[in-house]
């Protein structure tokens, strides 16, 4: 059992009764104080500490208060700062929080000011907020400042207000012996809520130009970004450290930013790690690693944004890149069958300038895999020039270059399509490439297998694909070698036909036709292809065509010649049969001509002379009922 002595009984009777004193004497001085300090001072005071902290004139609208629970302050009520340019910030209330010690001493210091629900209201195209932030950063003897449930509004020239950032919790506090401050802020922006921190060590070394570290994260849902460097002000910023950045979807950033991703898919988990240095008004990413949607790159990137646009270049190098998660390129309508006609706005390549490099081992484009593929984007004043320089595919070695820039505006267009609308220019060469994939890949073609090469030199304009399609101008040619053309074997059917014409009335499709060489040109103008040359030659065949070929309905219209070579012991004339391709360029008729058919059966010769009028009708019944001859009619009939 603890015994306490007498001594010490009376020693905590002493300690208590000294505590009792100086706590009573304590709220003597504190209920006294309000009395003992004149309402100007505070006044005066708590207007200074307000202009201080938040670097702003100020306007008290109402009399200060004096409170001394739960601590002492002073409760300003509703103040307003003036604003230059339309501009206004009000707040309901402000606290200025006292310094004890100080004011118990008879003076007036304070520690913190807190603004509660204040309201800046933005107006004109700018929305550049005129507060002076500077000098508060700058000064170390500043009060700190902390801000409750703030809001930014915009109003415009009709005086309709719209909110913009709503929420805003945010605290400025001196840190490292008042060397250096700590800022915290959230807010509500978009309904997504955003938290971000600053850190500088030394602020005045900072706001002087000279670098010292600097800490910095903005985060909100699914994204962070961070920065941990050296960083100055003065009177042109600089940085200097190491930045990463994170987003679960690029899509859903673009989405609640107001941006529009390039593409209708992909753009989904994203990462950047890199080390980060501005300058001069150049901000420079070096030893950068790149994550989208799995495609993961290494490089540097260097955005300059001293001239009219800002300019980024860059160059970046993978192993291993897949556009499966941003879709096909579709050119197409809804139902497949012809072209877009959505509007084509091109409008958005004015916002910046580009300048891009890229390498990659392996590049997968659907079911096309593409090697060693040196690539570039180059964006001036608007206008896209992509390129491949080259890369190998489909057995072969591509080269490429789409250039696409805004239509020119149409005076005699209604005013909201009047900048809609594109040109472009396709320069693409295949070379030694394996024609049935190449085909395929490109454009769904599947007629000719073999090795050959494809040149396509093609421009347009148009508010739409329909409309580009309509007006392209240009040329395409194909040669090809050892290969078969899919779709018809020639050979068989012109054999058939010599045994019996009329059997190959209908459409002969099936088979394939082998050729030891193709060639092509094709002179395209307004939309419609003009076949210069179309010739093949076999073993075993042999096929010439003319015709046209209208882009814009995707329809064929050709007739050709298909031959037999000549042989020792061959009839003459019996190897040579028209022919037309008709139809969708995807699924086309491929049919004989029915009057060299019938000029080659010797049972329906009757009946092309009966139609020619050389022969009576009964001759002509005859002939179409299949008689094997055709008797006089003045002639009894035989035995």
């Amino acid at each position: 059992m603890l015994r306490v002595g007498q001594n010490t009984r009376r020693a905590g009777l002493i300690a208590a009764s000294v505590l009792g004193a100086g706590a009573a004497l304590l709220l003597v001085a504190m209920a006294v104080l309000p009395f003992l300090v004149p309402a100007a001072e505070l006044r005066r005071v708590a207007a200074q500490a307000l202009a201080g902290s938040t670097g702003q004139k100020v306007e008290i609208l109402g009399e200060p208060s004096i409170r001394l629970f739960p601590s002492p302050r002073v409760v300003l009520g509703k103040v307003s700062f003036p604003l230059p340019a339309g501009q206004s910030l009000d707040a309901e209330n402000v606290v200025t929080r006292l310094d004890l010690l100080q004011l118990v001493a008879g003076r007036v210091a304070v520690n913190d000011v807190i603004v509660e629900h204040p309201t800046l209201v933005l107006t004109g195209e700018g929305m550049a907020p005129a507060l002076g932030i500077a000098p508060v950063l700058a000064a170390t003897d500043r009060p700190e400042l902390r801000i409750v449930d703030g809001t930014i509004a915009w109003r415009s020239g009709s005086g309709l207000t719209r909110e913009l950032v709503s929420g805003i919790t945010a605290s400025l506090d001196r840190v490292l012996d008042r060397a250096g401050i700590a800022v915290a802020i959230q807010f509500d922006w978009r309904e997504q809520p955003v938290n971000a921190t600053l850190f500088i060590d030394d602020i005045t070394a900072f706001m002087a130009g000279t670098p010292a570290p600097m800490r910095v994260t903005v985060a909100t849902d699914g994204a962070k970004a961070r920065f941990h460097g050296r960083a100055a002000l003065g009177k042109s910023p600089t940085m200097d450290g190491a930045v990463t950045a994170d987003a679960d979807s690029l899509r859903d950033l673009f989405d609640w930013a107001g941006m529009e991703a390039p593409t209708r898919s992909g753009f989904g988990p994203f990462s950047l790690a890199s080390r980060l240095k501005l300058e001069k008004g150049e901000v420079a990413l070096t030893e950068a690693s790149v994550d989208l949607d799995g495609n993961r790159g290494d490089g540097g990137l260097l955005v300059k944004v001293s001239g009219p646009r800002p300019l980024i270049q860059g160059t970046f190098a993978a192993d291993h890149i897949t556009l499966a998660p941003y879709g096909a390129m579709r050119l197409t309508g809804g139902d497949q069958q012809g072209w877009d006609r959505g509007a084509v706005d091109l409008s958005a390549l004015g916002a910046c300038d580009l300048d891009l490099r890229l390498s990659a081992a392996r590049v997968d484009v659907g079911d096309t895999a593409l090697s060693t593929v040196a690539a570039s984007a180059v964006l001036s004043a608007g206008r896209l020039v992509l390129a491949i320089g080259e890369a190998h595919g489909w057995g072969g070695v591509l080269r490429a270059s789409l250039t696409l820039a805004p239509a020119p505006p149409d005076a005699a267009a209604p005013q909201a399509h009047r900048s809609a609308g594109a040109e472009l220019r396709l320069e693409a060469e295949a070379t030694d490439v394996e024609l049935a994939r190449a085909l395929d890949d490109i454009g769904g073609f599947r007629r000719i297998d073999g090795t050959g090469t494809l040149q396509v030199d093609v421009t347009g304009a148009g508010r739409s694909i329909q409309d580009i399609a309509a007006n392209l101008q240009g040329s395409a040619g194909l040669t090809a070698a050892n290969g078969y053309l899919n779709g018809f074997d020639v050979a068989q059917l012109l054999q058939r036909i010599e045994r019996r014409p009329l059997s190959a009335t209908s459409d002969w499709r099936g088979g394939r036709t082998a050729f030891t060489e193709i060639s092509g040109r094709i002179a395209i103008s307004d939309g419609v292809g003009t076949v210069e040359e179309l010739a093949m030659r076999g073993p075993r065949a042999q096929i010439e065509m003319t015709g046209s070929l209208s882009i814009v309905q995707r329809a064929l219209d050709l007739a050709g010649h298909a031959a037999l070579p000549a042989t020792k012991g061959a009839k003459a004339g019996a190897i040579d049969l028209p022919f037309s391709v008709r139809g969708p360029w995807d699924e086309p008729s491929i049919m004989a001509d029915p009057l060299s058919l019938i000029e080659r059966s010797g049972a329906a010769l009757p009946l092309l002379e009966a139609v020619k009028g050389r022969t009576t009708a009964p001759a002509a019944e005859r002939a179409m009922d299949g008689g094997a001859s055709v008797a006089d009619p003045q002639q009894p009939p035989a035995n």
